[in-house]
């Protein structure tokens, strides 16, 4: 049988599968986390720029009073803001957080992406102030400069990042530290200079057609629990029609979840494609972060322990392993610790943010 949690570095163990609420509008949220744990699972993957961290912290209280879980019993996990990389805005970051969630530390606080793009540098950016793209005098969590683009701190670097993430470790205020959206050789660098803590998570974009094979076996061989984003291929993407260098369809010509590969997997189980995805997904090993605020799908999301996809149902899906990645946020590109370079045309020039284009526009 597959384990439902796995260990970390820390020791603590991590529950493999997550309720994810980035795209999840505030209205709904509240309810999706209720359902999810009243329903089985037992950690909460949160964002600042998500905007909506204070209605999953009214759901916490909740589920808390009426004796559902203990605080205990469920593992949080939170994110730093790109423009709050500064070694000075790190702590207020995960005040603001814990604050919203009406907790007082969490489970795991992973760096949201690399770049201190868009970001000032100049002061912290908070969830109250706006999760949207404006200009920089607006002080929102996506600042433009006067033309439009996107402001880049490019005397920020993510390792001393690190330094006041580790400090957040010793204060108590979180149980772990981790990273997101790091390519292998990020994380080379974080490992080599990490001082007290080495990320315990890596929560990177991963489905079956983008298996991260190589960097989920570096992870492994260097205690690094691989965390994926976007497990079911987001066909809810906001870019999926327009506004992004990978708008448009798959590679494949088929949504992760309508191939008929998985249609026909599914059937042979009596299980959803969702099902089978993050099956896939256990016995890849490593966790997955699956995000969905209808309350039927959560609940039937989470009918994954009960089968076992056997050896040509993996190799049939190791066929469809074809490198497609969709959230690229090309228009942070400008920074020299934007992370996914190998992916954007030669002839690429920065664009300006739009809606649908950013990971948190409106």
């Amino acid at each position: 049988m597959v384990s439902r949690t796995i260990e970390l570095n820390t020791g603590a163990h991590m529950p493999r599968a997550a309720l994810g609420t980035w795209k999840a509008p505030p209205e709904k949220t509240k309810e999706a986390v209720l359902t999810a744990v009243r329903a089985g699972y037992r950690f909460i993957d949160c964002a600042n720029d998500y905007d909506n961290e204070h209605v999953i912290g009214e759901a916490l209280q909740e589920l808390f009073a009426e004796g559902t879980v203990k605080r205990e019993e469920l593992f949080i996990q939170a994110k730093l803001w790109n423009s709050n990389h500064r070694p000075e805005h790190v702590k207020p970051d995960l005040e603001a957080t814990l604050k919203d969630l009406q907790l007082d530390y969490i489970d795991s606080f992973v760096i949201h992406w690399p770049q201190a793009v868009p970001s000032t540098g100049k002061c912290i950016t908070l969830r109250e102030n706006g999760c949207y793209p404006a200009h920089s005098s607006k002080n929102t969590m996506f600042p433009l400069d006067d033309e439009g683009y996107y402001c880049a701190d490019l005397e920020s670097h993510y390792v001393e990042t690190w330094a006041a993430m580790e400090d957040l470790v010793d204060l108590g205020l979180t149980k772990s530290i981790g990273l997101s959206n790091f390519n292998r050789s990020q994380v080379e660098e974080i490992l080599k200079n990490a001082k007290k803590y080495t990320p315990a998570v890596l929560q990177n974009e991963s489905h079956p057609y983008l298996h991260e094979k190589d960097l989920r076996d570096f992870c492994r061989a260097n205690k690094i629990v691989f965390q994926a984003y976007s497990a079911l291929g987001s066909a809810d993407r906001p870019w999926r029609v327009a506004g992004s260098i990978t708008s448009g369809p798959p590679k494949s010509g088929h949504e992760v979840l309508s191939h008929p590969d998985f249609v026909k997997i599914a059937e042979k189980y009596g299980k959803t494609t969702a099902n089978v995805v993050l099956r896939w997904h256990l016995q890849m090993g490593g966790a997955f972060v699956c995000k969905s605020v209808t309350p039927a799908r959560i609940q039937q999301n989470f009918a994954i322990w009960d089968f076992e996809l056997d050896s040509n149902d993996m190799a049939v899906i190791d066929k469809l392993n074809i490198g497609w990645r969709h959230l690229l946020w090309a228009e942070t590109s400008m920074h020299p610790d934007y992370p996914f370079k190998d992916y954007l045309p030669w002839d690429y020039k920065i664009g300006k943010p739009g809606v649908g284009s950013t990971a948190g526009a409106k």
